[in-house]
């Protein structure tokens, strides 16, 4: 599992770094997770910084790649609402 507590740098600053260190931890790089959810690599890197929303089928497919639950979604693919709930 990803331990968060090590990563330093500008990892973090992208929105999704969750997501990437779950590619990372099962052992796909940015650009085998796109081919396999049938995106580019230029869609991909819009995905990842924040410009560009996922979709409902995209988000499904890296769910069976990654073996990501379905209680885990918001935390890797809505990370602003995961924010607020630790905030609250």
């Amino acid at each position: 599992m990803l331990n968060t507590s090590t990563i330093r740098g500008t990892f973090k600053q992208i929105p999704y770094w969750k997501l990437r260190g779950r590619f990372h931890s099962c052992g796909f790089r940015d650009q085998e997770v796109a081919e396999y959810i049938g995106i580019g690599r230029d869609t991909m890197s819009g995905r990842m910084h924040g410009n560009q929303p996922w979709t409902s089928a995209e988000i499904a497919a890296m769910c069976e790649l990654l073996d990501i639950q379905q209680d885990e979604i918001g935390k890797f693919f809505f990370p602003e609402m995961s924010r607020e709930d630790e905030s609250a």
